[in-house]
């Protein structure tokens, strides 16, 4: 992915397609330590061999343990020397995997020339492109058709290079066929993206790592470990004791909330934001309500939520690591209420926010936050705190990279939040009594203190622990390039006093 946007054309002759390829930059954060070479091998007219002009693209990566930004191109196509078409024209765009490998084999068979370069090479498995259409179409009168994108996921293939501990070449051919009005050069109608990855031995230490060990039974002489969760098993997060949000949820955010991102690998929980299409079964078309006016959702993520496990006061902590790419809000929250039908409605019941993140006027920025009700419905009053990124990233150019611990502490009198033992805000408890919340309802928390009452007798009243990525809103526009993003929580645990 480049600065600046370059076209490469393949030149055929009269009345051939060309096809175009732009990749983008919008300024590499690339920390991993090895290399990324992007080979575009341009094809000459009426080529016996793949031996046209090269563009090479090779970028050291001055880091580690982070995945680079994935790839970005634009792909159109146009009729010869650039011409108008004088009436529409479609063709297939097919992943040409016959010829890739006729080339592979000439290359192992000892053919020097244009061949040397795929003698290491391998096929770029489906899972790591997305090509969101087999088709491009020419509209008579325009010299260009509208441009596909096509999204290669290069943090994938660096995982697996890492993985398989050794340099690995793919390659994606592209081909397009079957035109629907045109005739189509069958030597000059491919062009085959390179992708040359180098392994290197990646930085180790524990704050990379999920923490093997168990949960301590105590915290202080004071604390005991009363519930938790260390996500340490495969499969679906225990379903005895989280709940998945579905759909759209909240603050307009992009992302359709489904049960399929959220996934425990044997060590931690990895919720991952996608970039995907997906229907929307309550659209209505005209709808005020953006939850219904919304066709499809163009991400997807997970949220998952205590089911029936509520807890009032002591320390709880959370181990994360937390994507910080564009469009990326992570959050660990909690918000009160009771298990029965005499729940306290948002923000009522309070709700207090260890993490959020997302920008605050454009700066991406770490939140620590607490609410209550004030004397409109719906409406909160806030102790918010933020502090930028670039704040942690000063000190440590590897933050992004490591796990952080998240803690709470909640006695009597307040609220403290911390980031790796920093406090960053301090909640003064007598501060916190609701308004009426427009109820004027005692029963339903009007005029009280959600951190500081215990709710009504027999309810079950405390927090619920949300554990969730939200796409866009807050969190700034994705940027397409560097999904899919993944949000790891390594645990959760809640001490209260002996």
């Amino acid at each position: 992915m480049m600065k600046n946007n370059i076209k490469w054309l393949a030149a055929v002759y009269m009345a051939i397609f060309t096809i175009g390829f732009y990749s983008c930059d919008d300024g590499y954060d690339l920390t991993y330590k090895g290399g990324l070479g992007l080979n575009l091998l341009e094809l000459k007219q009426a080529s016996e061999l793949w031996n046209g002009r090269e563009c090479n693209l090779f970028t050291e990566l001055s880091k580690s343990n982070k995945e680079a930004d994935n790839f970005s191109y634009k792909l159109n196509i146009a009729l010869y020397q650039n011409r108008n078409a004088d009436k529409n024209a479609t063709v297939n765009l097919i992943v040409n995997k016959d010829s890739l490998s006729k080339v592979i084999a000439k290359a192992k068979a000892g053919e020097d020339g244009a061949y040397e370069k795929y003698k290491e090479a391998e096929l770029l498995p489906e899972e790591f492109y997305l090509l969101p259409s087999d088709k491009l179409e020419l509209l008579a009168g325009t010299k260009l058709s509208d441009d596909l994108e096509l999204l290669v996921y290069s943090e994938k293939m660096i995982s697996l290079v890492q993985k398989e501990e050794r340099n690995m070449t793919f390659v994606l051919p592209l081909k397009i066929v079957d035109s629907s009005s045109y005739t189509i050069n069958d030597k000059v109608n491919s062009l085959m993206l390179f992708f040359q990855v180098k392994y290197v031995a990646p930085e180790t230490g524990p704050e990379y790592l999920p923490d093997p060990n168990p949960a301590p039974e105590e915290l202080s002489d004071n604390l005991k470990l009363v519930w938790n969760e260390e996500f340490n098993y495969e499969g679906v997060p225990n379903p005895d004791v989280w709940r998945f949000e579905e759909g759209f949820q909240r603050n307009q955010e992009l992302q359709w909330y489904s049960d399929k991102n959220g996934v425990c690998d044997g060590e931690v929980l990895v919720i991952t934001g996608k970039r995907e299409r997906v229907d929307n079964p309550n659209y209505q078309a005209g709808s005020s309500d953006w939850k219904t006016n919304r066709e499809y959702a163009e991400y997807t993520s997970s949220s998952i939520v205590t089911k029936e496990y509520r807890f009032r006061k002591g320390t709880m902590l959370v181990r994360a690591k937390i994507p910080t790419e564009s469009g990326a809000w992570p959050a660990i929250w909690t918000t009160g209420g009771s298990k029965d039908s005499w729940c306290w409605e948002w923000p009522l019941g309070g709700e207090i926010d260890i993490l959020e993140y997302y920008f605050v006027n454009g700066v991406q920025s770490l939140h620590a936050n607490a609410c209550w009700g004030s004397d409109t419905r719906w409406s909160a009053k806030w102790d918010s705190y933020n502090r930028p990124l670039s704040d942690f990233t000063k000190k440590d150019a590897n933050w992004a990279e490591k796990y952080h611990i998240w803690r709470m502490d909640w006695d009597d009198n307040y609220i403290k939040l911390y980031l790796d033992d920093e406090l960053m805000n301090e909640i003064d408890l007598s501060k916190t009594n609701n308004g009426s919340g427009g109820l004027n309802d005692w029963w339903r928390g009007s005029w009280r203190n959600p951190f500081k009452d215990a709710g009504n007798d027999g309810e079950g009243f405390g927090q619920q622990i949300f554990l969730n990525l939200a796409l866009g809103g807050n969190g700034g526009t994705p940027a397409i390039s560097k999904f899919p993003l993944e949000y790891k929580v390594d645990y959760v645990r809640v001490y209260q006093n002996k």
